[in-house]
């Protein structure tokens, strides 16, 4: 890995994070992902193709939680400093006129 850090120094970090932040939502998640994913990649032989599917495909919808999980943290930051609610809606967009599409 770069900067010379190994998997398990990586591991090691994500757990740290987890337990330091309280287990909050989003870093036990990311944290549990990290260690499943690193303890199973090498379980699947790599010419069992649909074991190896299922594997990846767990791990896709994974993190597709932790991404949604990482926007709702997003959204609350933007509202602890804006001092707005948790509604979240896009800013700088600029519309003039009326158009029609079809």
């Amino acid at each position: 890995m770069k900067n010379g850090n190994s998997e398990e120094t990586l591991i090691k970090e994500l757990m740290h994070n987890a337990q330091a932040s309280g287990n909050r939502v989003l870093e036990q998640r990311m944290a549990d992902l990290t260690v499943w994913f690193y303890n199973n990649r090498n379980r699947v032989p790599r010419d069992n193709l649909a074991s190896r599917q299922a594997l990846l495909e767990k791990a896709f919808w994974t993190l597709l939680e932790v991404n949604a999980l990482l926007l709702e943290r997003n959204h609350e930051l933007e509202a602890m400093r804006k001092g707005r609610s948790k509604l979240w809606l896009p800013s700088g967009i600029k519309v003039s006129g009326d158009q029609q599409y079809g």
